[in-house]
């Protein structure tokens, strides 16, 4: 026999009521004992947000790990890319140091160690004047690698309607200059431009030079005018003797 529908409605009240009730009681005493549903969820909320947080400092951290590690592989390939080239670098200088100390060697051999000479002396006249521009080569034999300064001068031997002079270098340069400075490791060439006195006639050209490594005194070569004067072309003027 079904029971009628008023009692089956009582019943599901009671059981919704007590339902309500358990509930009620439930959060009573989780208030009681301090817990709070809105506290509850307002910790899950900030637990979820730094879960996010840390998540993207994770993802960050690991975006620059990886760019870390590829900056390291690209140094450590211009570090050996680097210390290739310095080794190359090295085995060069040591084949141009070896191939220097062969050439020091055979100037050395031909013109002795240990010395600042001259190795080439010219005279150029200058068209149309008498003028002549004088170049003095001048050679360091050491074999070590040094500078070598010091001063250089020249002179000329002649005569003027018939009397022997030398004529020192103020007298015959421009500007009334008694001498030139020279620094060379290995070579160097001096231009000296020089104008020659109405009437002088040059019989030899004498070059004096003193160097900070061959001591206060001064060293001395003549050569012959017309050995060092180079020849000039066809239809050059060239100051002809003098009538004295």
């Amino acid at each position: 026999m079904r029971r009628p529908a008023p009692d089956r409605m009582r019943l599901a009240a009671a059981w919704a009521f007590a339902l309500v009730v358990v509930y009620g009681a439930f959060e009573f005493g989780r208030h009681i004992a301090g817990y709070s549903a809105a506290t509850a969820f307002a910790q899950r909320f900030s637990l979820a947000t730094r879960v996010d947080e840390l998540g993207g400092r994770v993802k960050q951290l690991e975006a620059e790990l990886a760019a870390r590690d590829v900056t390291r592989r690209v140094d450590q390939e211009a570090q050996a890319e680097t210390q290739a080239m310095m080794g190359e670098l090295q085995a060069e200088l040591a084949r141009q140091q070896q191939d220097l100390d062969f050439y020091r060697g055979l100037v050395a051999e031909r013109f002795g160690g240990g010395s600042l000479r001259i190795q080439e002396l010219s005279v150029e006249p200058v068209e149309g004047e008498r003028a002549y521009v004088v170049e003095v080569t001048l050679v360091q034999t050491t074999l070590r690698d040094q500078l070598a300064n010091g001063t250089l001068t020249v002179s000329l031997d002649g005569a003027r309607r018939g009397a022997l002079l030398r004529l020192p270098m103020r007298e015959l340069a421009e500007g009334g200059r008694s001498q030139v400075t020279f620094t060379l490791r290995y070579f160097q060439t001096v231009r000296i431009p020089i104008v020659l006195p109405e009437g002088f006639e040059p019989a030899s050209i004498r070059v004096e030079f003193r160097s900070s490594r061959g001591g206060p005194e001064a060293q001395q070569q003549t050569f012959p005018w017309a050995s060092v004067l180079e020849t000039p072309p066809a239809g050059f003027l060239t100051p002809g003797p003098v009538a004295g």
